[in-house]
């Protein structure tokens, strides 16, 4: 008996020979091709608003680290000369107890008053400025339409930061020796004779050989170390070098901003081709 097929060929038109195809295989969708395009420069607008934005935001957030910095500056200056100056009390003393122990109470006595406590809070006030100065710099490069301003402005100071360190370690390496230092090194300039000072030492007639210092009152000592007096004196100082100290990382920065807009610049558009 026989078994149909359960799947015969198609039958042929007469006359035309019977011709056996092979099935093809299905085969998936090809997914489109996709071109990617030069990845294009920076625009001038956001060049601009980089470089603007890395001088004004950037600049707010370095004076806030200068201010942070002569805070500590003016706190430490106190301890290290009352250091200095108890230190010294020890030989006046000829091995008893320092004969300039009132340096560390005054010292206490100005932390609490209204000076300060004025100089230590000024250091969180510098840190609350920079972050201020960071924020106005990713605001004003969001406005603008900047890729990636946070991104920008962080890359922005860490690059400023890192190049400021760089020509400060030259500087110090190159310029320094040139000039001798700092004037409290002992420079050719620096011409000091003890027989011009009053050290409070009754009959001195200057001649180091004659220098008795047990003869030296340990009250004048404690009123060099004064803080509120070393503050007012040193104080103007220290912002005048603070201030200036802040014309390179703003010059700085506003090429930091600017190099670092070009490098995190919006990507190329992909076109996508339509299947055929």
């Amino acid at each position: 008996m026989s078994v149909p097929n359960p799947a015969p060929w198609p039958a042929a038109p007469q006359g035309q020979p019977t011709q056996h195809t092979a099935q093809q295989p299905s085969v998936p969708p090809v997914a489109p091709t996709r071109a990617t395009t030069p990845r294009p420069p920076l625009p001038k607008a956001d060049a601009h608003r980089a470089r603007l934005a890395g001088g004004i935001g950037g600049g707010i957030a370095w004076l806030g680290l200068g201010i942070s910095q002569a805070a500590i500056v003016l706190l430490a200056l106190p301890f290290i000369v009352s250091a200095v100056i108890f230190g010294i009390g020890f030989a006046l003393s000829e091995g008893g107890p320092s004969a300039t122990g009132g340096v560390w109470p005054q010292l206490a006595d100005w932390l609490g008053s209204a000076g300060g406590i004025a100089v230590i809070a000024a250091i969180p006030l510098g840190i609350v400025v920079w972050l201020v100065g960071l924020w106005i710099s990713a605001r004003m490069l969001r406005r603008g339409g900047v890729h990636r301003p946070v991104g920008v402005t962080w890359a922005g100071f860490g690059t400023a930061a890192a190049a400021n360190i760089l020509l400060g370690s030259l500087g110090s390496i190159t310029i320094g020796p040139a000039f001798g230092g700092l004037p409290f090194a002992g420079g050719p300039n620096l011409d000091f004779d003890p027989s011009d000072a009053d050290w409070g030492a009754q009959g001195w007639s200057g001649d180091p050989g004659d220098f008795d210092p047990g003869a030296i009152d340990p009250g004048l000592l404690e009123r060099i170390a004064d803080p509120g007096q070393l503050v007012a004196l040193a104080g103007p100082w220290v912002a005048l070098g603070s201030l200036a100290s802040l014309i390179v990382p703003i010059i700085l920065s506003i090429f930091a901003w600017w190099w670092m807009a070009h490098a995190l610049r919006a990507p190329a558009r992909l076109e996508v081709d339509a299947m055929t």
